[in-house]
């Protein structure tokens, strides 16, 4: 488990994100609006544990609406699936449209992310999942890719072992989640995990990624720097 640190964000960063940027502004189209890239850190880190050559399985990625990590899978394995909880994010994206949500700059209207995506991949299929109750079989997948997902999940634990049984042996679980200096319990559909609280969510699974402990300065801060907060990653491989 490695966290986030400024120094980080050098020249080989740049060109990581240039070239996902150039290939899914291009899948997306030029007349899409919208931000194609957030959380860039932990997208970088997705990236740079991705395999270098095709993946002849099937790929899922969780937590996808108004993300395009899914097109750029899509490049080199055999499916990809997207999800997310159809419901929430429909209902949300709804209110946002007829005024009794605040408009949201960065976030592309529900039907026309998932025009987006199915123009961009035709070996990709968005399903609407709840991740706590995955609906495959053991073993079912290569790869499963989940970025800032579990913190707003109440049932954390099934969700991971969820995701984990779906694994092929071999398999790897790529993710990403945030720390606090100080533990914030769930609530208004977000938690901020402790140290010590992700340290234990994880110490059932065998952790590949470098293992760092977080550097709380305030130049490694993330989102508006209001607050201790730190951008973790990490790699299970099955």
């Amino acid at each position: 488990m490695k966290f986030f640190e400024a120094g980080e964000l050098d020249d080989g960063f740049r060109a990581r994100v240039g070239a996902y940027d150039a290939f899914i502004r291009e899948k997306v189209g030029a007349d899409f609006r919208y931000p194609i890239r957030q959380r860039d850190w932990e997208l970088d880190q997705v990236l740079q544990r991705l395999p270098a050559g095709p993946i002849p399985g099937t790929v899922l990625d969780t937590g996808s609406f108004n993300t395009y990590l899914g097109l750029w899978l899509a490049r080199t394995a055999r499916k990809v699936v997207v999800s997310d909880l159809k419901r929430a994010r429909l209902q949300k994206s709804l209110l946002r449209r007829i005024g009794f949500l605040p408009p949201k700059a960065t976030e592309a209207p529900f039907f026309l992310w998932c025009r987006a995506m199915r123009r961009g991949a035709a070996n990709l299929e968005i399903r609407w999942l709840d991740v706590t109750r995955l609906p495959y079989a053991d073993g079912t997948f290569e790869l499963i890719t989940s970025i800032s997902v579990i913190e707003h999940i109440p049932a954390v634990e099934k969700a991971l072992a969820e995701m984990f049984r779906c694994l092929k042996p071999g398999g790897r679980l790529l993710l990403t989640t945030d720390c606090a200096e100080t533990r914030q319990p769930f609530g208004h559909g977000v938690r901020y995990f402790s140290q010590e609280e992700l340290a234990a969510l994880f110490a059932p699974y065998p952790v590949t990624s470098e293992r760092r402990p977080p550097d709380f300065r305030r130049e490694n801060w993330c989102y508006q720097r209001d607050k201790p907060l730190v951008t973790a990653f990490v790699e299970l491989t099955k």
